[in-house]
């Protein structure tokens, strides 16, 4: 065998006069090697050294394993939730739109946040902001369902109302079939959801939530005020109660939808959130983009333990502010 001359010095210079390679191992799968030297010890390894150096290893190795699993799956839960988020939005002649989503930390994973915005006839919008219970794989495929259920009736043009209602029993319905394949563990879908249509020619947006958090509306004047709704129920819980509510809104005005992620910190109350980021959005002349970055620069904690969507629309024709 061909002597390293770097190796060597290495050896020389500290002493090194034992040495132990043990393989990493998890699950039949080669993670690398773990090298044991002795220096100062004067003393060779020994059988027993070997096997308490194998035990370590063989625990490390299992750690190392998980590590690369949870880091794998969070990824995939990450592009599976980007890949069922709308890849464009589009509020035509009536609205200007823009959206963020941010997930989660590493430790927390990806969670069920989605958004939406959809044309309806004569011009209107319906803008959708979600929040799907749970993190993981798991919980973005239950958000690709729920978006494209909500989708799908929104295309028979329900008012907000009966749309929720609506999604609420096909939610139950899904659920239930889930349940009853063979061997099938399937707990049911519980998850927030804020629906809202804007109609250009009345000007005035109808609201409908469930369970989820109230839209901003910011004034073309720059006025920031938070829009009382009746709160609902979650969907997916069998409850099917929803009201609505109708406020006239002026070309110029900013509506923003958000889940709880941007306004939910452990330090403070979610009323302190709402009323931070409405602060940030009372800027109605500037750009979309750049509000959406006032929004997320005012959060508390760099790092949520939540996903954190935003979606503001303005209102008016695209361009003319």
């Amino acid at each position: 065998m061909r002597c390293d001359p770097q190796r060597s010095r290495v050896i020389s210079r500290t002493d090194m006069h034992t040495v132990m390679m043990v393989p990493i191992q998890a699950r039949g799968v080669a993670l690398g090697i773990a090298v044991f030297v002795r220096t100062d010890n004067p003393t060779p390894f020994e059988q027993d050294d070997l096997v308490l150096a194998e035990e370590l290893v063989d625990r490390a190795a299992l750690s190392l394993d998980n590590a690369h699993r949870y880091t794998r799956e969070h990824i995939a839960a990450l592009a599976l939730q980007r890949n069922l988020l709308p890849a464009r939005l589009c509020g035509g002649p009536a609205l200007e739109v823009t959206s963020r989503y941010l997930p989660a930390d590493l430790d927390h994973g990806v969670g069920g946040d989605w958004y939406d915005v959809i044309a309806l006839p004569r011009d209107r919008v319906a803008l959708v902001v979600g929040d799907v219970v749970g993190h993981g794989i798991q919980a973005a495929a239950a958000m690709g369902r729920l978006r494209t259920a909500l989708r799908t009736l929104a295309d028979l043009d329900l008012p907000p109302v009966e749309l929720l209602a609506s999604l609420d029993r096909t939610v139950g319905r899904l659920t239930q079939e889930d349940a009853d394949s063979p061997g099938a563990t399937v707990s049911g879908v519980g998850a927030t959801c804020l629906y809202v249509v804007y109609d250009p020619a009345e000007r005035h947006v109808d609201i409908a939530g469930a369970g989820h958090l109230p839209p901003v509306v910011v004034s073309p004047a720059g006025e920031a005020s938070v829009t009382e709704i009746p709160s609902g129920v979650p969907i997916g819980l069998g409850l099917g109660h929803f009201e609505s509510v109708r406020i006239e809104i002026p070309d110029g005005s900013l509506i923003a939808l958000y889940t709880d992620g941007l306004v939910e910190f452990p330090t403070e109350d979610i009323e302190s959130g709402i009323r931070r980021l409405a602060a940030a959005l009372a800027h109605p002349r500037l750009p979309l983009e750049e509000l959406c970055d006032r929004a997320l620069a005012a959060r508390r904690i760099p790092s949520p333990s939540d996903d954190t969507t935003l979606l503001l629309a303005r209102t008016g024709t695209p361009g003319a502010h």
